[in-house]
């Protein structure tokens, strides 16, 4: 192999790992913890059994239960998608400093290594400050899933935690009760996700505040 050949491959194999994802993660959610078995019930009802988030360039789509939320960093706003009513509600997108009041997360990356949908994860401890309480939680992500900063965002599910990578399993305490939500990745698509899921579609109709 020449040096030219040699350099050629390289290169591409920097490219390639540089590459953002583009595909589709599937969650499942799950309650733990000794209360688990009195309130796990109440819990569960008020989010879905089920989330998946599909990722195209700076582009996010989440759909959560009856709710898809699309977050399109091209153009500068997130959607809110009501699919029962056929309305759409917009905001610009604005930057992490602008729009999060709340304090800097604190995380700490740890030793910590295993496996999920067949990707190396590593574990990253934080805890997030709400109305509530401190949320304390384990986010296991995958270092070789990349998206843009902007994408990264579009992922509510770690609560504005910077971590490398995606994360495909997060384990998140509730506040005052011993009980944890778990979120796993069961399914992780490379196949790029079409266009026209992040586009609000055309007999949607906006829903406006009352002073507009």
């Amino acid at each position: 192999m020449t040096r030219t050949v040699r350099l050629s491959v390289g290169l591409l194999a920097v490219l390639w790992a540089q590459k953002s994802f583009e595909g589709s993660i599937t969650y499942t959610t799950k309650v733990e913890g000794a209360m688990a078995a009195q309130m796990g019930e109440m819990i569960k009802s008020q989010m879905p059994d089920k989330m998946i988030v599909y990722y195209r360039g700076n582009k996010v789509r989440s759909e959560v239960g009856d709710a898809v939320v699309l977050t399109d960093g091209d153009a500068g706003f997130i959607y809110l998608l009501n699919p029962a009513l056929k309305t759409y509600r917009k905001a610009p997108l604005t930057p992490p400093q602008e729009s999060d009041q709340a304090p800097t997360p604190k995380v700490v990356k740890t030793k910590d290594k295993a496996k999920v949908a067949g990707y190396a994860v590593e574990r990253y401890d934080a805890e997030v400050s709400t109305p509530q309480g401190e949320i304390k939680m384990q986010v296991w992500a995958a270092p070789a899933l990349k998206v843009s900063e902007i994408a990264q965002r579009g992922n509510n599910l770690a609560r504005g935690v910077k971590v490398d990578g995606i994360p495909l399993r997060i384990v998140m305490d509730v506040p005052g009760i011993d009980i944890k939500i778990v979120f796993l990745a069961t399914q992780v698509q490379t196949t790029p996700p079409e266009e026209v899921l992040f586009k609000i579609p055309t007999d949607y109709v906006e829903e406006k505040e009352a002073n507009d």
